[in-house]
């Protein structure tokens, strides 16, 4: 697909998201998926770490499918967002789990285009979702304190559309955004809650370990791949 047709389909997905204020009634018992992929040549391993919003761990699923197309720059979300719908697609119909909230190990609207894959995800399925990131995609000056659940926010003309979060006391923050239907100061809240002893968010986490382990031909006996 040519570049400029992926402009403008981001352009027109970015105009469809919903980011609101303040915080959603979600119950301990609501379940929200984490969601990370890696990568063997063409192909994609999608895996996603099913919890309850109270911590815990219910199940983890893995789905070996198709990559969306090759690595660009700022288009990541045409790349990692179809072998995530699918493999979203798949549970929903196999399994009787239907999360109230999406996080993916990438970003939201903190993006150029305010189209990161979170986003793509979140508009594509309609429902709530957020991206928690390594790394960043925009340029930021200055850090967050030193101390869990230390902030700085992330601006991207003039408007705030992500924050670098510290989630353990001492560590390098990770990058926290909106995707779909969530504010961010509960992007921020979840994305601490989620991260009791770790860098990385429990579910992120998860599913990046079930992710690497089965691109490297490995197994997990309690990872179900469907």
């Amino acid at each position: 697909m040519e570049l400029d047709l992926l402009l403008d389909e981001q352009e027109y997905l970015a105009k469809q998201v919903v980011i609101p204020e303040g915080f959603q009634n979600f119950s301990p018992l609501d379940i929200l998926f984490g969601i990370d992929i890696q990568y063997v040549e063409e192909h994609a391993f999608c895996a996603v770490s099913v919890h309850h919003f109270n911590g815990h761990h219910i199940q983890t699923f893995l789905v070996k499918t198709q990559t969306g197309m090759p690595y660009v720059s700022g288009f990541f979300c045409f790349r990692e967002g179809p072998p995530v719908l699918r493999t979203i697609r798949k549970i929903l119909n196999t399994q009787n789990v239907i999360p109230k909230l999406i996080i993916i190990d990438g970003h939201g609207i903190a993006h150029p285009r305010k189209l990161g894959v979170a986003s793509w995800v979140g508009v594509k399925t309609n429902i709530p979702s957020m991206g928690i990131a390594k790394r960043p995609l925009l340029q930021y000056n200055g850090e967050p304190g030193l101390q869990r659940g230390s902030i700085l926010p992330i601006c991207f003309n003039k408007e705030i559309v992500g924050s670098m979060l510290r989630t353990q006391t001492n560590t390098k923050p990770v990058f926290v955004s909106p995707g779909y239907k969530i504010s961010i100061e509960q992007a921020n809240k979840i994305a601490l809650d989620i991260s009791p002893s770790f860098r990385l968010a429990n579910p992120i986490r998860l599913a990046d370990q079930a992710a690497r382990t089965f691109a490297k031909g490995g197994k997990i006996p309690e990872v179900i791949v469907l």
